[in-house]
Formats: C-alpha cells, sequence, structure tokens
C-alpha cells in the first residue's frame, strides 16, 4: 500500500512535516508549529461582529457561509448531516471582522439517537447562539414538507436568546417557482411582525407557544440562493454595517479556526456523500496519512478511506478506479477553491476485513 511506503521513507529521512494553522490569503504564508503566534490588530477603528448561523439538516448553512467568504471553507454535500461540528469562518475587509460560526443541523433528541449522531448536533448551536452577537436563521424554501413554518427547536432557541437580534434568510429561491409563495412565508415565518411590531398594512398573528409557525422579532429577512450567489451581496453589506467596535478575534490573514488537515479530510467526507449512494458513505472513515507543505505552500497529501469491507472498498472506487478518480479530482478542485493554492491529493481505499 502506498501509505506504507510513505512512512518508511519518512522513516530514513529528516522530512519536517510541517503542522500549518492556517494559509494567508493573500501571500501563501505558512504558520508552522513553533513560530510566534500572530496575534490580532488591535486598532482604535476595529469592528466586530460573530454571527451564528443556525438551521435545519440541508438548509445550505455552509454553502451560504461559503459564498460570503469567497472560498470553501465549510466543506458541503448534497445529502444531509455533512457539517458534524461547529467551525468559525472569518471574514475580514478593512477594519470590520465578521466571525461566522457554522454548526450542524438541529436535530431533536430521537433523530440523535436513532441515527447515532455525535453530540455535536444537539450541543453547539446552542453554544455558538451563546457565544454570538446575532443569529441567522438559514431556511430552506423548496422543502416542501417543512417550509411553511419554522421547526420548533430553532423557535426555542431564538426565545432562548429573545435579547440578541436575528434576521431569517429564505435559501434556495432559485429553485422556487412560485414567487408570490416567498411572500407568503416572509408572512408566515415573521407572524406579520418585524422586530416584535406589525408589518406597515398588517396585524400580527398574535398566535403563542407551540401554535407559533415563526419568530416575530426578527430585524430583518433576505432572500438568497447560496448556490448562485444571489442576493448575498446584501447580507454581507447588512452584516458589516451591523459591526460593533472591539478587538478582532484573528489576525487578517486568518480565515479559519480549522486546522488543514481537518478541512481536507472533511472535504474528502462531503464528496464521498455526492458520490456513493444511499447510507454507504456514514461508514467511511477519511483520516490524514501524510501531511506536508513545502516553501511555497503547495500542499501535499495522502487520505486513507477506511471501508468496512472489501466489498464496499469496489463499490467507492468504481470500474478501473474510475469513481475514485472523480471523486480524487472534485477533491482537488475544492480545495485549491479554498486554500487558493495548489493541493496535490491522493485518496487511498482500505478494508477494515484485511
Amino acid at each position: 500500500m502506498m501509505y506504507k511506503q510513505i512512512r518508511k521513507l519518512l522513516q530514513k529521512s529528516d522530512t519536517f512535516i510541517f503542522q500549518i494553522k492556517q494559509l494567508s490569503s493573500n501571500t501563501n504564508e505558512i504558520v508552522a508549529t513553533g513560530q510566534t503566534e500572530i496575534l490580532p490588530a488591535c486598532n482604535s477603528d476595529s469592528r466586530l461582529l460573530k454571527v451564528a448561523v443556525i438551521g435545519m439538516p440541508n438548509a445550505g448553512k455552509s454553502t451560504f457561509i461559503n459564498y460570503l467568504m469567497d472560498r470553501k471553507v465549510c466543506p458541503s454535500s448534497a445529502k444531509v448531516h455533512t457539517t458534524r461540528g461547529k467551525a468559525r469562518a472569518i471574514f475580514t475587509q478593512d477594519n470590520t471582522q465578521i466571525v461566522f460560526m457554522d454548526t450542524p443541523g438541529i436535530v431533536s433528541d430521537k433523530e440523535h439517537k436513532k441515527f447515532n449522531l455525535e453530540k455535536t448536533f444537539i450541543r453547539d448551536s446552542k453554544n455558538v447562539s451563546r457565544d454570538a452577537d446575532m443569529i441567522g436563521i438559514i431556511h430552506d424554501v423548496t422543502n416542501f414538507w417543512t417550509r411553511d413554518r419554522l421547526d420548533m427547536k430553532i423557535i426555542k432557541l431564538l426565545e432562548y436568546h429573545k435579547s440578541k437580534p436575528s434576521f431569517l434568510i429564505f435559501n434556495k429561491i432559485d429553485a422556487l417557482k412560485s414567487k408570490r409563495k416567498l411572500l407568503d412565508l416572509a408572512r408566515l415565518l415573521t407572524e406579520n411582525c418585524l422586530d416584535g411590531k406589525p408589518m406597515p398594512g398588517t396585524k400580527s398573528f398574535n398566535r403563542e407557544g407551540s401554535d407559533m409557525k415563526g419568530w416575530p422579532y426578527f430585524q430583518d429577512i433576505f432572500m438568497v440562493s447560496a448556490l448562485t450567489g444571489d442576493g448575498l451581496e446584501d447580507v454581507r453589506n447588512y452584516l458589516i454595517s451591523k459591526a460593533q467596535p472591539g478587538e478582532w478575534l484573528f489576525p487578517e490573514q486568518v480565515w479559519t479556526d480549522q486546522s488543514t488537515e481537518t478541512i481536507i479530510t472533511n472535504t474528502v467526507k462531503a464528496k464521498l456523500l455526492d458520490f456513493i449512494p444511499q447510507e454507504i458513505p456514514y461508514n467511511l472513515k477519511p483520516c490524514m496519512e501524510y501531511f506536508n507543505v513545502d516553501e511555497t505552500g503547495e500542499v501535499t497529501c495522502v487520505v486513507l478511506v477506511q471501508c468496512p469491507t472489501d466489498r464496499i472498498v469496489k463499490l467507492v472506487a468504481g470500474a478501473s478506479d474510475g469513481k475514485i478518480k472523480q471523486i480524487t479530482e472534485s477533491v482537488q478542485k475544492d480545495l485549491q477553491e479554498t486554500f487558493h493554492n495548489f493541493v496535490k491529493i491522493k485518496i487511498v481505499l482500505t478494508s477494515q476485513e484485511q
């Protein structure tokens, strides 16, 4: 196996594997373990906003953040539960820093137990909402079964943080044929109110508890397509205007709190979800086997994907390894958009039966 050969070569050499924290978006600077930590800028006019991005599974939270960041910080796929834990994406422009906090889709205790999900699915949305200055709710307007009301778990979370400003994002509007439906949804999901006050020419529904279909205290509503970018420039400008005076949490060149290895393995997971059918990809376990960054910032890595059986190995590989080649090419493309630099990756499949 290739990973064993690499391991032997490393044992015979003095190769130093950089454990990089970030790749600079402008200079490809490598911040290696052992170097002096770069501190955030401390300007008298600096401004900061921490935004919790909350929503149901597959609402488009990660895609929303990625477009605002202009890089794929948060791996995403068409299947649910791609995001397994919280992650921060840091957008810095001029004197303003916005820290987006991505979270797994909100699930119930019953769903958590049924699908054997990590504790992060229950914990992270609560934690980031507590730490945030503002809460953004992402709502999928294409889901026929859920689009006509906010999930009660989201309403309860908003009630718990009622003192914090919040805004509503209608996502995937490019796939909704009836634009009239958007107006109806805006009325339902805000209880005909903005910031607790009835919209001009309307009356609030005055529903309480389990009868509530929406949240009457949203400060603003946006209608966007995170896939095409439609409407997202307005969201970005809105958030910049909401930033308050304060010291930045991160230096200007830092754009995530995730390690490079974590981003790479999560990107592989996301592509496996897209390319492999049914529940099979959820049982695959990618892990970093080899990782190196050269002096130019170019990344070379090998990701080992553990499969439950030999049969699954063959299914993932595809005929003449055609499918794994497609997955590798797609991963490499996404990573180059993420790091704004060349990434060379090899994905190696192995069976737990061996």
